[in-house]
Parts: C-alpha cells; structure tokens; sequence
C-alpha cells in the first residue's frame, strides 16, 4: 500500500488522479487500508503504517491544494471509504462484485470531488438488473 501511494504520487501529474489511482489500486487488490492502519501496534509495522498516512496524506493535501478534492474531506475518509469499498460483496458472483465495486468507487470518488466529476462509465444500474444478474 505505501508503495501504491508513493508510485502514484510520483507518476501522476495532477494530485486527484494519485488519489484515483491508489483508491481503484487498493479496491482492485482488495488492500484494506484501513485495517492495515488500525490494527494493533507493531513495532515491525509501525513504521510502514506512518509511511503509508505519510504518503496519503501528501496526495490528500495537494488534492486541497489543486482545488480538486472537496475542502470537507480527510485523509481518515479516504481511508474509510476505501477499506469499506475493498470489503466488497462477497455473496455475489466475482465479475457482478468486480464490476460493482469499480463503479463504487467511481461514484464514491465523484463525490470526492470539489467540482464536477466525468459520470462513471456504462449505465445506472437498476435494481432490476442487479437482481436479475445476482
């Protein structure tokens, strides 16, 4: 996770895209950041957690800075939106759970967002569809 962090960061040119990058990162490799953060102290660990906040909270500061990241929003609710996005639905099939949880973060970043986001891909999903292909 810390190395996601500090690769995006480094790679991508504008700060929203780094937090974009390692949100969809952690939710595809289903990396919970918030258990890795708040788990029990470790002295072997407890290093690479403060690396990781570190790191985070440099991509949340310049996403404020850029004005593209909602003022009201904390490196604490990336990572809770994030570990709650990665728990995903583990009672649906892997492709439905996939493609659901992509579009949640789409949204949930969207959301994130200080001004208007691009919609996520594909159409609403209706309950309808979700039953139907559950």
């Amino acid at each position: 996770m810390v190395a996601l962090a500090e690769q995006a960061r480094s790679e991508e040119t504008w700060a929203w895209d780094s937090l974009s990058r390692f949100a969809h990162d952690c939710a595809e490799l289903r990396l919970d950041v918030l258990q890795a953060v708040a788990g029990p102290p470790a002295p072997e660990i407890d290093a690479k957690r403060a690396r990781l906040l570190e790191a985070l909270g440099r991509i949340v500061d310049a996403a404020h800075k850029e004005g593209a990241l909602r003022p009201d929003v904390g490196s604490g609710d990336v990572l809770g939106v994030v570990g709650l996005l990665v728990r995903g639905l583990p009672t649906l099939s892997a492709g439905l759970g996939e493609e659901l949880r992509d579009r949640a973060v789409r949204l949930v970043l969207a959301g994130m967002r200080a001004h208007p986001a691009p919609e996520p891909p594909g159409t609403a999903l209706t309950a309808e569809e979700l039953i139907r292909r559950v």
